[in-house]
């Protein structure tokens, strides 16, 4: 069992729930009995879910928190599950997958820019990981994207060399390959900022946390990272 302390952050976190506790994992709305079937097949197979955002400021305090699953039939027909779960069955929480370890699930373009972008990145003190559908593909053990897919990461490091090293990269591959190359720059406290706002240097930029965004000076966001 983990204490909530524990558990941030959470969005975009890998979740475990134990086989045994599936049932005590529940829908936010009422669901069909075929969707209720394929969460609990999932969790059975030992397969993640994934951390959501708080919708609901009083949610923590009924022990239960928000989760997510994506249903795949096809890389264009797919549905996201949008769960709760009690703190007292989650079995284990890790972070999000390495862009390195999701490769072999991308389609063709994509994981050439991927490898690209990794090979630029060497010696740079940055991890890249990812979240959205690069990461459902790696737990589907199926692609579910397609060619005009974005890609989403989620980047950690710090310092403003690191940093700026880092967008170069980012842009360089995503202008190459004519891929999006999306996603979050995460902060010392485990807030996000979207990387292509904080690279433009706006005035303010959104910050999104567990419980929601809110919207911070950027200069307060480079203090965090220096």
């Amino acid at each position: 069992m983990y204490e909530i302390a524990s558990l941030a952050p959470w969005r975009h976190r890998q979740i475990w729930i134990r086989p045994e506790d599936a049932g005590e994992v529940f829908f936010e709305r009422d669901e069909s009995r075929e969707k209720v079937n394929y969460l609990v097949s999932w969790i059975k197979q030992n397969k993640p879910l994934v951390g959501r955002a708080f919708g609901q400021a009083n949610l923590a305090s009924t022990g239960l928190r928000p989760i997510g699953l994506l249903q795949l039939g096809s890389p264009k027909s797919k549905q996201r599950l949008y769960l709760l779960v009690k703190n007292t069955v989650i079995d284990k929480v890790e972070q999000p997958l390495l862009l390195a370890s999701v490769l072999a699930y991308l389609p063709l373009q994509h994981c050439l820019c991927a490898t690209h972008l990794l090979a630029l990145l060497q010696g740079v003190e940055v991890e890249i990981r990812v979240y959205g559908s690069a990461f459902w593909s790696h737990a589907q053990k199926s692609t579910c994207m397609t060619e005009e897919s974005d890609l989403d990461l989620i980047i950690q490091t710090h310092g403003r060399n690191n940093i700026e090293k880092t967008f170069v990269a980012l842009n360089k591959c995503s202008n190459l390959y004519a891929i999006r190359l999306d996603g979050e720059l995460e902060l010392p406290d485990g807030n996000t900022v979207a990387w292509r706002e904080l690279s433009i240097m706006p005035d303010k930029i959104l910050v999104k946390s567990d419980h929601g965004p809110s919207l911070q000076n950027c200069s307060e966001i480079w203090a965090q990272l220096a």
